[in-house]
């Protein structure tokens, strides 16, 4: 299945990059075998993996939520402020 992610942010920044082309090969890809996926094309960004925020099709995922192949992907770093 092969997908486009966007990234916002400083994960743009990292990456050199405002979206990624992947390719996964599991028959049903879950948003933790995407992470893997751009963590392998993208070692730069691997020290950000555990707080990023995950959106499939405009709403937060979860690591255990299965992707399609038309879905709408972005990834964001964690947001503070005051």
């Amino acid at each position: 299945m092969n997908l486009t992610v966007k990234l916002f942010a400083t994960l743009k920044d990292k990456a050199q990059a405002s979206q990624l082309a992947l390719e996964l090969k599991q028959p049903q890809p879950r948003v933790t075998d995407l992470l893997a996926e751009i963590v392998a094309q993208k070692p730069s960004l691997e020290s950000s993996m555990k707080s990023i925020l995950v959106a499939v099709n405009h709403e937060f995922a979860f690591p255990d939520q299965v992707i399609s192949p038309h879905d709408e992907i972005a990834l964001f770093p964690p947001v503070s402020g005051g």
